[in-house]
């Protein structure tokens, strides 16, 4: 029999108490409950039910318990989550559009990026039965009268693979631990080790950065967490530091200022792939038959742009069309076939 995790056998309690009206005795919850099923009925088993409830009490999770008239042996006692009773505050309210955001906010951390507050957090809004709507559908093969999924099951941000550091990072920031890692700056033959004091982890247009002070700049820094490019390795710190208390916000305040001035003008392939992705990138203007794009990293966006091919052409500014450039000459070089021997060569 397959192990079920307590938290994920206390999520599909929750879901099937969310999920009635009139409730749910134990006998019914055991059969249809993952990590329930299958088990021997005894004391061990109700143990466990009771341990899960009073976890799901620990959330805030309040469960009616309706017990029938002369039933002194709580068998036939119903369990349920009342509409409306998961703990949060009656004014806290979302609209479709904010739950499929907070659907798409959670999915990034679906590996455990979440700290126990915000797990707590994500456990009451999954049991919503509206916000479930915004969860993924599982879609039966064949299938063709079932709804269409959502926006929230197409997309779906995952860290990449590069980013995860995140967990690490955000680990040792929370814990006040300095992190040494190796770090690759554009235009850079070998990374440099990098020993900094975390202060917070912030996500800035699709983008995880580390907020910290850079003990070998002896300076505040932000790093690209997808430049690492190596394990990251925490330590006590030799001199105990705190955070700034707007540490995260600064840091977005400036990245923000960077990706309002930072602008490249591109002329698109009209109707191209390039042309209707670039179009619809935040901010993007359209100027004399060219698009005007924001950016906060020349580097990151001269990828990019890079990666449309010959669908772009970058007009404006000159360092950009240079980077871009070279790229692409990069890529030629690289699929460049061997140069043939030349005539009467020996093998």
């Amino acid at each position: 029999m397959q192990r079920i995790e307590a938290e994920e056998r206390q999520f599909s309690l929750l879901l099937a108490l969310v999920d009635t009206r009139t409730g749910f005795t134990k006998q019914e919850l055991f059969s249809r409950v993952a990590g329930y099923q299958g088990q021997s009925a005894g004391q061990a088993l109700e143990r466990m039910f009771e341990r899960d409830k009073d976890a799901l009490r620990e959330h805030g999770i309040v469960i009616d318990v309706v017990q029938p008239p002369g039933d002194d042996s709580n068998h036939e006692a119903r369990y349920r989550v009342l509409d409306g009773v998961l703990g949060d505050p009656a004014e806290l309210q979302f609209d479709a559009e904010e739950r499929e955001l907070l659907d798409l906010a959670l999915r990034i951390w679906h590996e455990g990026g979440l700290t126990e507050e915000a797990q707590r957090a994500a456990l009451k809004l999954r049991a919503d039965p509206e916000f479930r709507g915004g969860l993924p559908l599982e879609r039966t093969p064949g299938r063709t009268d079932e709804p269409e999924a959502s926006a929230a099951s197409v997309l779906q941000p995952r860290q990449r693979p590069r980013e995860s550091a995140f967990q690490a990072l955000k680990r040792a920031a929370d814990r006040g631990r300095e992190v040494v890692f190796d770090y690759l700056k554009p235009g850079d033959r070998s990374p440099r080790t990098r020993t900094v004091q975390p202060w917070a982890t912030v996500l800035f247009r699709g983008r995880w950065m580390l907020v910290g002070h850079d003990l070998g700049a002896e300076d505040a820094r932000t790093f690209l967490m997808q430049r690492i490019v190596s394990p990251v390795h925490d330590r006590a710190a030799k001199q105990p530091f705190e955070a700034p208390a707007d540490a995260a916000a600064a840091a977005l305040e400036k990245l923000e200022e960077i990706w309002q001035g930072a602008t490249v003008a591109v002329r698109a392939v009209p109707g191209s792939d390039a042309d209707i992705r670039l179009r619809h990138r935040p901010g993007t203007a359209e100027e004399d038959g060219l698009l005007v794009i924001h950016h906060a990293d020349r580097h990151l966006i001269a990828d990019e742009l890079a990666g449309f091919g010959a669908d772009v052409a970058v007009v404006r500014p000159d360092e950009l069309r240079g980077l871009v450039r070279e790229r692409l000459e990069r890529i030629r070089d690289a699929h460049a076939p061997a140069s043939a021997p030349a005539s009467g060569a020996q093998a």
